[in-house]
């Protein structure tokens, strides 16, 4: 995994048409040499080039490729870069590692498919849901071992060390392999080395859509769940009071006015998989934003 940060393409609107960048998300300030710890804690510190902490592997919300980052989150730092006024750089970041980066303050910002629990939010603060979603099975296409919740039973499941999947009661029989990333699961899958993967619903599509063309396609199993439903949120460390309520209302117009064209651009196979009922499934209500925010109005 490599540790240089990028910067992302230039956002795209709806319809993949060039979106104006504004001015403010271009100018580097002399504040952002400055290190988290030189910062006031409640004071703003979103400004110049911030660095944000994201998955590299996860088709659909970001995929690094070709010295590019694309992706539904992508398009999300963009947008709040945009809004707030920060230029923003990515730096790879793990599941098991995203609480660490946050609270050692090697990150200013993680937007890497990072839900909002109790848990952690008594090590960071959040910004969000931005996105909503259960959590199912990934299976290669042509196997149908597992149709109910029973079926689980005995199957050998792959998932990733420090998400809520790996802490997700399963049934007892069920051997699950822990990997660092979902990349390795999938491979792993393909492979026939596991029976499943098993993650959030909306990440599971991107992999879908992925492989749709490939000789080992791969489906979601649509009628089995485990564990909570998932909201996903904009990890910070703890008391950046200003830049949690910029960002927050920066978000509530976001779900409103963006994020259905960022989805359908983003994400074609979530879109196909629930015709006319997506955006009730996986939108969160912008009011979502004001409860689960770290901060409130």
């Amino acid at each position: 995994m490599t540790n240089v940060s990028r910067r992302p393409l230039a956002r795209r609107s709806p319809g993949h048409r060039p979106a104006r960048v504004a001015a403010a998300a271009l100018l580097v300030l002399t504040a952002a040499a400055c290190q988290w710890s030189d910062r006031e804690p409640d004071g703003k510190s979103l400004t110049g080039t911030v660095h944000i902490g994201v998955k590299t592997d996860q088709p659909g919300f970001n995929r690094h490729s070709e010295h590019n980052d694309r992706g539904f989150e992508v398009d999300l730092a963009s947008y709040l870069g945009e809004q707030v006024g920060f230029t923003p750089e990515f730096d790879d970041v793990v599941s098991d590692k995203r609480e660490q980066k946050l609270v050692n303050k090697s990150l200013d910002m993680i937007i890497a498919t990072y839900s909002i629990t109790p848990e952690r939010d008594e090590q960071v603060d959040f910004v969000g849901p931005y996105f909503v979603t259960q959590q199912r099975f990934l299976v290669r296409a042509d196997y149908h071992g597992i149709k109910n919740e029973k079926d689980v039973a005995d199957k050998v499941v792959c998932t990733v060390q420090g998400s809520t999947s790996a802490t997700a009661q399963l049934p007892r029989s069920t051997t699950l392999h822990l990997q660092s990333d979902y990349s390795t699961c999938v491979r792993k899958l393909r492979q026939k080395d596991v029976d499943a993967v098993f993650t959030d619903e909306a990440l599971l599509y991107g992999y879908v859509e992925q492989y749709r063309s490939s000789k080992v396609p791969l489906r979601v199993v649509r009628d089995v769940s485990f564990g909570s439903t998932n909201r996903y949120g904009i990890g910070l460390p703890e008391g950046r009071t200003e830049d949690c309520h910029e960002l927050r209302e920066a978000l509530r117009t976001y779900l409103s006015k963006e994020w259905a064209g960022d989805v359908k651009a983003q994400l074609p196979a979530l879109v196909a998989a629930y015709p006319g009922n997506w955006e009730n499934r996986f939108r969160p209500d912008p009011e979502d934003v004001d409860t689960y925010s770290s901060c409130k109005p």
